[in-house]
């Protein structure tokens, strides 16, 4: 789930180009709290993290869903259209994209993922368009709901990381790509790239609550809001395998694959004993290519939760593949994996979902409430 070049332990060959911190120096400060990186620690392979610049100084990301059984799938497409029709209006999202999954329950989901590095323009967007918009004309007898979760990190909520200098999700809005890094390969090195976890410990303070006007009963045929705690940790997680070929192509997909879908079907259906709220594993849709990249969206209790589940034999088996495929391919691997990262404070945060099944999102986490 993490990239492959995220949590290397053994010796091998090294990155010998100069490299540089994750975290862009305007945001760097004394630190309180040490790098976890092992004493002289060099890494292996290349990683870089997205670079903007030092006026862009917090982000808006937000999802926008649909979720629907099969009898209401027109409903389900008119409900996704006119969400698509709305990105592009003035004060719109500079980039986003549009992704898919079947949930457990047997749900369809779309899911549209959109960025935004100025959140004054994102406001007056939401605005215009009303508080209710992205479910106002849903008919709460058919089987179709939907969903707005919108986060809105500052830039030292967040870190980047990425096997190849291509951009993906809030990268695309980046000035630029840094060169090749230094934090990355060891364990805790995606806390290390978080600049507010140079001095905090980035501890969650509570948890997910219903809000008070939407207390108990069915999720359906209703709206819920879910009041956040301190310090989520929101994690998207890519994979891009559409220039790959021959031997390279034919190890991903059934060596390395099967592994990450385990690790997905783990913490969909057994998240909430892990501590994570909820993971969608989508498959981007729309032009030639996308078909062959697909992320994971989790949200998770802390951090702390997520390393842990890193370190677990389902993860293991999924690092160990990517590991594998790396050593294979070399420097001409064509694979691209990313991930990015928010911890975030709960004023940062907002969950809303319209007639969805109790297993959407947050509603996950208090079900049994």
């Amino acid at each position: 789930m993490t990239s492959e070049a995220d949590m290397i332990d053994d010796v091998g060959s090294e990155v010998t180009d100069q490299l540089e911190p994750a975290i862009p120096s305007h945001l760097r400060v004394p630190r309180t709290r040490p790098l976890s990186a092992p004493p002289g620690f060099v890494p292996q392979h290349a990683s870089y993290s997205a670079r903007f610049k030092p006026f862009v100084t917090g982000l808006v990301i937000a999802y926008y869903g649909v979720q629907h059984a099969q009898a209401g799938a027109l409903d389900a497409e008119r409900a996704l259209a006119r969400i698509k029709s709305a990105l592009v209006e003035e004060d719109g999202p500079s980039y986003y994209d549009v992704g898919s999954y079947r949930d457990p329950h047997g749900f369809l989901n779309s899911v549209v993922a959109a960025y935004w590095t100025d959140r004054p323009a994102h406001d007056r967007w939401e605005v215009r368009l009303g508080d209710d918009w992205w479910y106002r004309t849903l008919d709460t007898g058919a089987q179709v709901g939907a969903f707005r979760e919108i986060y809105r990190p500052s830039m030292g909520d967040t870190e980047t990381t990425f096997s190849h200098p291509h951009p993906e999700g809030f990268a695309n809005l980046a000035g630029a790509m840094s060169g090749k890094t230094d934090t990355h390969e060891y364990w805790g090195s995606a806390r290390d790239r978080i600049p507010r976890a140079q001095t905090d410990a980035l501890a969650p303070r509570g948890a997910p609550l219903r809000h008070a006007r939407a207390s108990g009963g069915d999720s359906s045929r209703r709206l819920v809001v879910v009041v956040p705690h301190d310090n989520l940790c929101l994690l998207r997680s890519g994979q891009d395998w559409s220039e790959t070929e021959g031997s390279e192509r034919k190890f991903y997909v059934e060596k390395v694959i099967p592994r990450l879908e385990a690790g997905m079907e783990e913490l969909t259906t057994d998240g909430l004993r892990l501590g994570c709220y909820f993971n969608r594993y989508l498959r981007l849709a729309g032009a030639p290519g996308l078909a062959e990249q697909t992320y994971s969206l989790s949200a998770w209790h802390s951090l702390e939760k997520l390393e842990t589940w890193v370190r677990s034999d389902t993860h293991l088996a999924i690092w160990g593949a990517g590991i594998q495929h790396y050593k294979r391919c070399g420097e001409g691997a064509k694979l691209r994996l990313y991930h990015e990262m928010a911890v975030l404070r709960a004023a940062d945060q907002s969950f809303a979902y319209f007639n969805c099944h109790q297993q959407t999102g947050m509603l996950n986490a208090i079900a049994n409430e």
